[in-house]
């Protein structure tokens, strides 16, 4: 009996899945519900739920283009579309982890013609990357970086200008910067 069940759910898993089918939000949390009841009745349990505990994630960009600054600042993505978690200040540009983990972060910039950018992304007060724009000869260029580091908590990171003074950075949803923790220690 137990093998016909299985063969059964597995052929109505298989039918279901290869089929495109359009549902609402609503329909397709209970579909995912049932698949996990069923799972249950036959003994295929997941270890761990699938629900995503202790989401800590952020995203903020630059609201106004930056010109002349000097090296050494803290760039303060004040526009938060997203702080799970409630690691960015927006105030002071800084993130700082709520709890022990692997975490990703990324960033982007945008300047003009002429235009010299250095960023560095700072964890505890040491650069860990370094990107940059130097006399841009284009209409405009963006650039990116991406940073996967442990943190402990309490840890922080922000993104800085170094080397020289950046003489225009852009304003808008060219330049943001965005970090997830991805895996607890």
């Amino acid at each position: 009996m137990f093998a016909y069940v299985r063969n059964l759910l597995l052929l109505y898993l298989y039918a279901s899945m290869c089929c495109v089918q359009t549902s609402s939000p609503s329909e397709f949390i209970q579909d995912i519900q049932g698949y996990r009841n069923a799972c249950k009745v036959i003994g295929w349990e997941p270890k761990q739920d699938c629900t995503a505990y202790n989401v800590i994630a952020f995203h903020a960009y630059l609201k106004s283009p930056l010109h002349n600054v000097t090296p050494n600042t803290t760039i303060t993505f004040e526009s938060v579309h997203l702080n799970k978690g409630d690691g960015y200040d927006p105030a002071s540009g800084i993130f700082t982890a709520p709890e022990d983990g692997v975490y990703s972060f990324a960033w982007s910039f945008l300047s003009k013609k002429g235009g010299t950018v250095y960023f560095a992304a700072v964890v505890n007060n040491a650069d860990r990357v370094h990107t940059c724009i130097n006399n841009l000869q284009s209409t405009y260029l963006s650039t990116s970086g991406y940073l996967i580091y442990e943190l402990k908590r309490g840890n922080k990171v922000w993104i800085r200008t170094w080397y020289v003074p950046a003489t225009y950075i852009h304003g808008g949803y060219y330049t943001y910067f965005s970090g997830s923790k991805i895996n607890s220690i």
